[in-house]
C-alpha cells in the first residue's frame, strides 16, 4: 500500500471509500495481484482514478440475497446459470477495471459452459449485480457498457432499479430482459423482506413469486 500512497495527487475519504488520483495503471495491477485471493478491498479504475473500498456487512448480506434471488428465478424457471462473482472486469488498452457484486451468465450459459477461463471481452455475462449502499465516485456503468454487458441490476437508497444496455448507454427500464417478467418493483421487495423473514420461509416466497409469473 505504501507504493500507492505515493503516486496519487490528491485523496477523498468517504466513509469505507477511499478515492486517489493520478494513479498509474501499473499501481492498480500491482494492487490487483497483490489481493487477487481476498475478496476485499475492492478496486475500480479509471483512467488514472482509484476507488478502494472494504464493503460493509449490509452490503455484503444484500449482494447474497441478491445472488439468491437470481439463482431461485432461474431454477424455478429451470434455466441453467453460471455465476461468476466479483470477478474483475479490465481492459488494459483503456485503463479501466471494475469488479462487480455478483455477474451471472443466463442466455448465454451455453456458449460459455466448460470453459475453464472465459474471455470477458468475448463472452460478457448477461447480468451484473451492484450494490451501493455508499454512492461510488467512479461511475462503473461505462465500464461495463465497454464490455457490452447487456444488463445491470443496482441497489440504492434502499430500491433496486434495472438498466438495460442500448449499445451505447444503460436505460433505466421496468423489466428485466435476463430474467423476463420481473421488475425492480419486485426485487425492491424481496430484498426487503430478506431482512424480516427467516431464510427458508424468504426463499419460499421467492420461488412463490416467480412461480405466479410463470
Amino acid at each position: 500500500m505504501e507504493a500507492v500512497l505515493t503516486e496519487p495527487k490528491t485523496q477523498v475519504l468517504i466513509e469505507e471509500h477511499i478515492v486517489l488520483r493520478g494513479v498509474s495503471w501499473r499501481i492498480y495491477e500491482q494492487l490487483m495481484k497483490e489481493h487477487e485471493s481476498r475478496s476485499a478491498p475492492r478496486f475500480t479504475f479509471n483512467q488514472g482514478c482509484l476507488e478502494i473500498y472494504t464493503p460493509s456487512q449490509k452490503h455484503e448480506k444484500k449482494a447474497r440475497f441478491f445472488g439468491d434471488i437470481v439463482k431461485t428465478i432461474a431454477e424455478e424457471r429451470e434455466m441453467e446459470t453460471l455465476s461468476l462473482g466479483s470477478t474483475t472486469f479490465k481492459k488494459n488498452n483503456l485503463e479501466k477495471g471494475v469488479e462487480p457484486d455478483d455477474c451471472f451468465y443466463l442466455q448465454s450459459y451455453d456458449q460459455v459452459f466448460g470453459m475453464e477461463k472465459i474471455d470477458l471481452e468475448v463472452f460478457p455475462p448477461d447480468l451484473v449485480i451492484e450494490v451501493d449502499i455508499f454512492s461510488p465516485s467512479i461511475n462503473r456503468f461505462p465500464i461495463y457498457a465497454e464490455f457490452k454487458v447487456s444488463e445491470i441490476w443496482r441497489y440504492s437508497d434502499d430500491e433496486v432499479k434495472i438498466y438495460l444496455f442500448d449499445g451505447e448507454n444503460y436505460l433505466e427500464s421496468n423489466e428485466s430482459l435476463a430474467l423476463p417478467k420481473i421488475t425492480g418493483e419486485l426485487l425492491t421487495r424481496l430484498l426487503a423482506e430478506s431482512e424480516t423473514m427467516k431464510r427458508s420461509a424468504w426463499l419460499k416466497n421467492v420461488r412463490d413469486c416467480v412461480g405466479i409469473m410463470k
